[in-house]
């Protein structure tokens, strides 16, 4: 089952159908998206109820990754010291509670 499609991804985004570019930026973040939740379920089906709220989450960290790119390597913060800091975040930030809630600590 497919949670997000590069589709739903720009029509979020609020880019509409996009360019080749941004069509092939949005597939391979849904793709990404894709592969994240399926190594997280593992063998697990996921039932109705869970595959529903999972289907919108997907949506959020789709675009997420999608926009990601203006903030390559995420963001920068520079410290009092001058000192650089980058944080980063997990590709499924708005899955992974999701997948806790209903799967438990193993999975998610």
């Amino acid at each position: 089952m497919a949670y997000v499609t590069g589709s739903q991804i720009l029509a979020q985004a609020g880019v509409g159908t996009g360019t080749a570019a941004e069509q092939a930026w949005a597939a391979i973040c849904a793709a990404a998206v894709e592969a994240a939740i399926a190594t997280r379920l593992g063998t697990v089906t996921a039932s109705d109820e869970l595959a529903a709220e999972l289907a919108m989450a997907a949506l959020s960290d789709g675009v997420m990754a999608y926009v990601s790119r203006d903030a390559p390597h995420g963001v920068l913060s520079v410290g009092p010291d001058a000192t650089p800091v980058r944080l980063g975040a997990d590709i499924l930030r708005a899955c992974r509670p999701v997948l806790l809630r209903n799967l438990g600590p193993g999975f998610a």
